[in-house]
Parts: C-alpha cells; sequence; structure tokens
C-alpha cells in the first residue's frame, strides 16, 4: 500500500513540478562540470614551472556559477508566469460559453417580459435601454419582476389540492 502512495505521490509531484525539477538536475549537473573542469585547470597550471591566473580561474568559476544559477532562477520565473497566463486563458475561455449563456437567457426573459406588458412609449423606451443594461447585466431580468417566485413555488402550485 505504501509503494502505490508513494508512486502516485510523485506522479503527482512531477506532474507538478517537472520543469523546476529538470532544470534543477541541469543546473546541478552543469557546477559540477563547471567544477570539474577548474579542478582540471588547477592540475594542469601546478604542471606548469610558473602557474598563472589561478585567481582568475577561481573568479571566472564563480562567475559562470551565479550566471548558472540567475539563467535557471529566471527561467524557472518566465515558465511559471508562462503557466499562470495559460491558466487565465483557460479559465476565460471556459468561462465565455457561460457568459453567452447568461446573456441569451437574459434576453429571452426580458422579450417574455416586454410581451406580456402593454405600456406607454415612455415606458418602452426606458425598456428599450434596460434591454442594452440587461446584456451587460444578467440579473436585470430577475430585478424587475413584481414577484420571485422559486421552484418549490411553481410544484406547489401545479399540484391538485386534495380534498
Amino acid at each position: 500500500m505504501n509503494k502505490i502512495i508513494n508512486i502516485i505521490l510523485s506522479g503527482l509531484l512531477w506532474r507538478k513540478y517537472k520543469f523546476f525539477i529538470i532544470s534543477l538536475i541541469l543546473l546541478v549537473a552543469f557546477i559540477f562540470v563547471v567544477g570539474q573542469v577548474h579542478d582540471d585547470y588547477l592540475r594542469y597550471n601546478e604542471l606548469q614551472e610558473n602557474p598563472t591566473n589561478i585567481g582568475l580561474s577561481f573568479a571566472v568559476k564563480w562567475a559562470i556559477w551565479a550566471l548558472s544559477i540567475g539563467v535557471f532562477l529566471t527561467c524557472n520565473h518566465l515558465f511559471n508566469k508562462y503557466k499562470k497566463q495559460q491558466k487565465q486563458i483557460e479559465s476565460e475561455q471556459s468561462n465565455s460559453a457561460l457568459k453567452k449563456i447568461i446573456r441569451w437567457k437574459a434576453s429571452l426573459s426580458s422579450d417574455s417580459q416586454s410581451r406580456s406588458d402593454k405600456a406607454t412609449s415612455a415606458e418602452r423606451e426606458t425598456k428599450s435601454v434596460s434591454k442594452n443594461k440587461s446584456t451587460e447585466d444578467p440579473f436585470a431580468a430577475i430585478r424587475k419582476k413584481k414577484k420571485l417566485r422559486s421552484y418549490a413555488d411553481v410544484i406547489i402550485e401545479q399540484k391538485p389540492t386534495k380534498k
């Protein structure tokens, strides 16, 4: 059972942190390779009669390490920013269908109300203005109703009375 839990958790962690894990492994490997190249240079310099540029080699090694860490942090920051943008785009796309349905429903309910009400021309003008607002506000039709009824009220009214 513990192995199954470990596999599942490992899979979840891998899915969420894949880019971070891969970039971290590459960073550690790169730092290791730079350290090995520097050690080889120091050994080569020991064999020379006049060792030169030892201090400069340390400065170059540390600069390369600092640069690689900076690249690691920048890449991960940019990747996380990209992922947030993708999530935001996905959520906007998924909500766009819902917004269209709400606008359509509001326009249908406002149309049915305008057919049932016979009002003066002034009231009709206010309704045309309110129709424009109802496309912006999906709850405008509900606010205009004189009496709000729930689904339970409709069921009770349709149910025959017992005698």
